[in-house]
């Protein structure tokens, strides 16, 4: 690979004006690299990774499935995001909760993180639903394996 190549790529795959130098200092240290034969020439290659698509399956989106979820508790997705703790609006979150842990890898704290609440909040809504929750898991539109 040559070092016009290795910049080239460079400049496809980052925004050269977010680095930290300049275009001409990039090139000064790709042709570094070139004299101590650190740029070689490499095989794009890409792999069909099963975990990768697997994951790309279980993707939900959150807000369109919080607002189906708060619909059927008759309540917004701005008061499921809320501090208040009337019945309906619980049960929302604990059901929203429990749906997105069971049909998607998103962890516990991007989960806490979107309604506002701590890690370990989500925790206690995910073992409150199986006891408390009002109505039965809604049925995942995507595919699970």
């Amino acid at each position: 690979m040559t070092v016009h190549e290795a910049y080239n790529d460079i400049k496809d795959y980052f925004n050269l004006d977010l680095l930290p130098y300049s275009s001409e200092k990039l090139m000064r240290i790709l042709y570094k690299l070139e004299k101590t034969k650190t740029i070689v020439k490499y095989k794009r290659i890409l792999v069909n990774n099963e975990e990768q698509k697997q994951f790309e399956e279980k993707r939900i989106d959150l807000v369109e499935e919080a607002e189906r979820i708060a619909h059927i508790y008759a309540t917004t997705l701005k008061e499921m995001q809320s501090g208040c703790r009337q019945q309906n609006m619980v049960s929302a979150r604990v059901h929203f909760c429990r749906y997105v842990r069971l049909n998607s890898q998103i962890s516990l704290k991007q989960i806490g993180k979107f309604l506002g609440k701590d890690h370990t909040t989500i925790i206690h809504y995910i073992y409150k639903s199986k006891t408390e929750c009002m109505l039965a898991p809604l049925q995942s539109k995507y595919k699970l394996k």
